[in-house]
């Protein structure tokens, strides 16, 4: 059966990310993403002013939950 194999997941977030914000509904996308940005902005504050490490490590994972929803949002508003 060689059409069965998984097709190479190539987005900068997880598949299990992208399950997860496949499930929000479409008229909370944007507010999901407001709350990410807001959340990237916390973190970059206080890694400014500790320099540790975990406040980056929080901004990418917020980075990446922020490309997923965006992604989410553009490809229902595509087809």
């Amino acid at each position: 059966m060689v059409g069965l194999r998984k097709k190479h997941w190539d987005k900068p977030f997880s598949e299990k990310l992208a399950r997860r914000v496949a499930k929000i509904p479409s008229n909370s996308l944007s507010s999901w993403a407001e709350q990410s940005l807001n959340e990237i902005n916390r973190c970059l504050a206080k890694f400014e002013s500790t320099r540790e490490q975990i406040f980056l490590d929080e901004a990418l994972a917020g980075a990446e939950a922020l490309n997923a929803v965006i992604s989410e949002l553009h490809k229902r508003n595509t087809i």
